[in-house]
């Protein structure tokens, strides 16, 4: 009997051992082999030899190349991008991302972690719809931002697709991605590190900065158009509508006032329709760039319009645009429905110059006078040869305007011109029935004659000794 004891804690010993085998045989793994790289660089990016970048989410697509030493983005006819040193930020950020925990998850398991690749829409559309189901009223998009970075040899430097964000708190850190690499350190990992996903950010306080989402080409094109300065003229022209009668508006100095120069006697101008030619297109700039047949396929060829603006230094700016073809009316009766918003326009511009080459010398200048004014001329003639040459490079493209910084341009001319108003009537301001409705005057005392003094209101007296005291 002495040995029974024993024997229980011998068996009991045995039992739980067989326990805790099973259990910890039927226990994954909380930390996989591949979690020896934490803390070394998930990529490797070198700025030099990176030839493209292809940056993709659930919406758009953007695809960044390097043509010489520029930047240009391919899927926007190569235009050049705004702000260089975005890329160089993406690069250097890209690069700095460090492996942090392995995450053991398989195929099924992206949706949840937003990993899904931007093209699997139907899978993703399927993950909401089960999210819907179960009680989630709107569930988010499962799909991922995939980030590539081919070098000019071909070679992968990135290829990535980044899901849920984690430690976005400042207090939190540190900070990074859940993201799924496709090629160097394949895997589902916990990465450290921070990515702007907006262009413009990095210079918030510049207004003059394209700004948007990264996967969105428009948010990388350069921002810099043609500056219209110092107006002289301006003729407005449809080529295809009859209808439409042309104009041409002038002025005679920079500060002028601009007119048609054939008013009738009972019109004149309108400056609420031209109150704002004078800095017209001072600072135009373009919503996107377009495929030339796109261009072709979703403008109102019917409704065109040419511009012809010629400045006091001699450029002359052709401006070519249309109204883009709005969507059907899907219910033509429906009263309720609200307005269409107005279009924006397709366009394109031709720049040239007649620029003098020689200054017209004032007859009683000095010498010294002379001098200066051949230098001021010379610096200045340069300036708008440089300014010609940039300028000229934005021919030959398709781009899109919003609809505001057109419609002050694409005016008819009863909306430049008005009828004068007539002159207010000689009886103008009298009451009913023509009698005049006049105010009496103010009676004035006559020089001399005696005026009453005004009442004199004496002083109050201090209260006695006691009063007011309860």
């Amino acid at each position: 009997m002495k040995n029974s004891p024993l024997l229980l804690l011998v068996g009991v010993t045995v039992i739980s051992m067989i326990l805790a085998t099973v259990m910890l045989l039927n226990t994954p793994e909380r930390f996989s082999p591949n979690n020896e790289l934490i803390g070394e660089n998930l990529n490797s990016v070198e700025e030099a030899t990176a030839g493209e970048i292809r940056i993709k989410d659930s919406e758009n697509e953007v695809v960044l190349t390097k043509k010489g030493p520029d930047w240009v983005v391919s899927n926007r006819q190569d235009y050049p991008i705004d702000n260089p040193n975005e890329i160089k930020q993406l690069l250097k950020s890209l690069d700095r991302f460090k492996i942090g925990l392995e995450v053991l998850a398989k195929e099924e398991h992206y949706p949840q972690m937003g990993l899904l690749a931007p093209e699997n829409k139907e899978q993703a559309e399927a993950y909401q719809e089960e999210r819907r189901q179960s009680g989630e009223t709107s569930p988010e998009d499962p799909r991922g931002l995939h980030i590539s970075v081919t070098g000019t040899g071909g070679n992968k430097m990135v290829d990535v697709i980044l899901g849920e964000e984690f430690g976005e708190v400042a207090s939190r850190a540190p900070r990074g991605f859940v993201l799924r690499s496709l090629a160097r350190n394949p895997g589902i990992w916990k990465a450290l590190g921070t990515l702007i996903q907006r262009t413009g950010e990095a210079d918030s306080k510049s207004t003059d900065k394209r700004r948007g989402e990264i996967s969105d080409p428009s948010s990388w094109l350069a921002y810099k158009f043609v500056e219209v300065e110092k107006i002289q003229s301006i003729t407005l022209s449809a080529p295809n509508d009859e209808e439409f009668a042309g104009w041409t508006v002038t002025r005679p100095g920079e500060d002028g006032e601009f007119s048609t120069g054939d008013l009738k006697e009972d019109q004149e101008m309108d400056p609420a329709g031209t109150g704002a030619f004078g800095t017209l297109f001072n600072k135009l700039r373009f919503e996107d760039v377009l495929d030339p047949a796109e261009a072709e396929k979703q403008k109102d060829s019917a409704q065109a319009r040419t511009a012809v603006i010629k400045t006091f230094d001699g450029f002359t700016y052709t401006f070519s645009f249309w109204p883009m073809k709005g969507e059907e009316e899907t219910d033509s009766n429906d009263e309720d429905a609200p307005p269409p918003p107005s279009s924006n326009y397709i366009g394109n511009v031709q720049v040239e110059a007649d620029l003098p080459t020689e200054r017209t010398k004032k007859e009683d200048e000095t010498e010294e006078e002379a001098k200066n004014a051949d230098q001021l001329f010379k610096a200045t003639q340069e300036n708008l040869k440089y300014k010609l040459a940039v300028e000229q490079a934005f021919a030959n493209r398709a781009y899109e305007f919003a609809s505001y910084t057109i419609d002050t341009l694409n005016k008819s001319r009863d909306e430049i011109v008005k009828d004068k108003e007539e002159p207010a009537a000689a009886g103008a301001g009298e009451g009913a029935g023509g009698n005049s409705v006049v105010s009496p005057p103010v009676a004035l005392p006559s020089p001399g004659a005696a005026v009453t003094p005004p009442i004199a209101i004496p002083p109050r007296p201090a209260p006695a000794e006691g009063e007011g005291d309860e």
